[in-house]
């Protein structure tokens, strides 16, 4: 059994190691702007080995093991990357959600206008029509009074 047994002992990639992986996996995002790209890849390195020191502490006090590998740093990566997709898609869909709105708004005071002066225009003939209304109510109260002295 032990001449067909082989140990691989992995040992912890170096800080610039991470870093140079995390580089070469982000360049490639679309959705990072480049002066951020370079922040992001050693943010990623210092999560990788802050729970490689956790991980150590943990083992220290509560006797159990909990292995960080360079595929857990690969998979941590295309999280990120994931995420940064999915959250870029929801908010391009809110911007054109917010986009519409204000088309819509825009649309709407358009219309808003237009029947404000339409108003306008009707107020001007109902005032016309009122004073009208008035003089013919005038010459119809003449002429009633007229007819009812000549009917006593």
């Amino acid at each position: 059994m032990v001449n067909c047994t082989s140990i691989d002992w992995f040992h912890e990639w170096p800080e610039e190691a991470l870093i140079s992986v995390s580089r070469r996996f982000i360049s490639d995002s679309e959705y990072l702007p480049e002066e951020i790209k370079d922040s992001v890849a050693q943010f990623m390195s210092f999560v990788h080995t802050s729970v490689n020191e956790a991980s150590s502490s943990y083992l220290q006090y509560e006797k159990r093991y909990n292995y960080t590998t360079p595929k857990s740093f690969l998979e941590q990566i295309a999280l990120y990357l994931n995420l940064l997709a999915n959250k870029n898609q929801e908010l391009q869909a809110k911007m054109q959600r917010l986009e519409n709105g204000l088309e819509k708004l825009r649309s709407t005071a358009d219309q808003v206008d237009d029947l404000k002066a339409k108003l306008a225009a009707q107020e001007v003939e109902l005032k016309q029509k009122n004073e009208d209304a008035d003089k013919l109510i005038q010459i119809v109260g003449v002429e009633t009074e007229k007819v009812s002295i000549l009917n006593n």
